[in-house]
């Protein structure tokens, strides 16, 4: 090691030596100690021996990148407090926004202004340069003077929505259907209350919804079953994040591969989200387990493990009297045997229940040879609702495979099931974006 590296007070990491160099002479001439390295991959040893005041990172080079240089400072205990710019021909604004999520003090791009560089660096290390801050989201996305709407729902009633109900196929769809081609997510609405039931990609006209038309709940509680991409890929796409007056809800179930904030910070705070500026919204997370949880005096949920790959959660919810189960990824199996006892365990959660909505991937002849995967029947279901007294059966995550034709015989032959049996259940078939109200009896 020599005399220059121990007595550095700035150290600059940039695999082009032109670029490096002027950046070094410039400081230099300042009077500062100035270490230029042009191996990433010798940067963090060499910073970690000895501690500069200031690391001056480019963010394109081999071996270690500037963004995960600046990370692995910040979360170093014994170099956070080290001052770090990034210094950079990529000047979009999704990676200013991810340097200073990771830390970063400021982003200057590249190319500089030679006669003023010297002097911010000393006001950035003087500390009278403020941070570069995060932009502000889009003008369109802002607020003014929010008036929140009353419901036009009564004490006694929800409305149920469904704003997608397909499940998310190998390729895009390339036929328009009348039920709809957006993935999972549904709503539930009180007089005072939302509940916004998975995010998949029909969060997005959700969230459109409830700006547009100034429908507004202050608080809105959101609840995933699981991180599947068919029930996640709308989170960065909801508007509502975008606005200081809401305060959002999330609430889901940690899985071992993934925890519910790992899902949230990487769709809404890291630079691979779509979304435009980092939310506004006071977003607070919940964790569940399979257990009983109370929201308000006359809003209670319940949690059971569903029958499908990866930790999914089923919810139960008691409003005011109505309970509606919501299962959008379940398999209830042909029978139940000694050692498979989910179709009875479901059943003592719901039975009864004014609404269940549930799993209907396959029609009958597909789940023959499409079973034990994670997804029900419809004429299973039917046939579970029948035999539990569900009130109300509405079939969600639907092949996005089948066109109308196909989910038209299927529901045919779920209707037939319930007119044969003289059954009391009404098979509710919902197209997206349209609603049922269920009032308390």
């Amino acid at each position: 090691m020599t005399n220059e590296e121990i007595q550095a007070d700035i150290i600059i990491i940039d695999d082009d030596p032109l670029a490096g160099e002027l950046t070094k002479d410039l400081l230099s001439d300042e009077g500062w100690k100035v270490l230029l390295i042009d191996d990433s991959l010798k940067a963090i040893d060499t910073i970690t021996k000895l501690k500069p005041k200031l690391v001056i990172t480019d963010i394109m080079m081999p071996g270690i990148d500037g963004m995960e240089i600046c990370k692995r400072i910040k979360t170093n205990p014994e170099l956070k407090n080290i001052k770090v710019i990034i210094l950079s021909g990529k000047s979009y604004e999704k990676e200013k926004q991810k340097a200073l999520m990771l830390g970063a003090e400021y982003f200057i791009t590249k190319p500089y202004n030679v006669e003023n560089f010297a002097k911010l660096i000393k006001e950035i290390l003087q500390g009278s340069q403020k941070p570069t801050s995060v932009p502000p989201p889009p003008q369109k996305s802002q607020v003014q003077n929010v008036t929140f709407n009353k419901s036009d729902l009564d004490p006694s009633s929800i409305r149920i929505t469904l704003y997608g109900i397909r499940g998310l196929g190998s390729q895009l769809p390339q036929a328009t259907s009348k039920y709809g081609r957006q993935t999972i997510c549904a709503s539930i609405e009180t007089q005072n209350d939302i509940f916004i039931l998975d995010a998949g990609s029909g969060l997005y006209n959700l969230g459109k919804e409830l700006i547009t038309t100034k429908k507004f709940y202050q608080t809105i509680w959101l609840f995933l079953t699981h991180f599947h991409l068919d029930n996640t890929i709308g989170l960065p796409h909801f508007e509502p994040f975008l606005y200081p007056e809401f305060n959002i809800n999330i609430v889901g179930a940690n899985d071992t591969e993934k925890s519910l904030k790992d899902v949230i910070k990487s769709n809404l705070y890291s630079s691979f989200s779509p979304i435009p500026s980092t939310p506004k919204a006071k977003i607070n997370l919940f964790e569940v387990k399979e257990e009983n949880y109370e929201i308000s005096q006359n809003i209670k949920i319940s949690t059971m493990y569903s029958n499908h790959p990866t930790t999914t959660v089923i919810y139960f919810f008691n409003i005011n009297g109505i309970k509606i189960a919501f299962a959008p990824d379940s398999e209830i199996w042909e029978e139940t045997t000694a050692f498979q006892d989910y179709n009875e365990r479901l059943g003592k959660f719901s039975t009864g229940f004014d609404v269940l909505i549930h799993d209907a991937y396959y029609d009958s002849s597909d789940y023959i040879s499409l079973h034990h995967k994670g997804h029900s029947s419809l004429t299973i279901l039917t046939k579970f609702a029948i035999r539990n007294k569900i009130q109300n059966l509405i079939p969600i995550n639907i092949n996005p495979d089948y066109d109308d034709t196909k989910i038209d015989t299927m529901i045919e032959e779920a209707k037939n099931i319930i007119k044969n049996t003289q059954s009391q259940t009404i098979l509710k078939v919902i197209p997206e974006k349209e609603s049922i109200i269920i009032k308390k009896s």
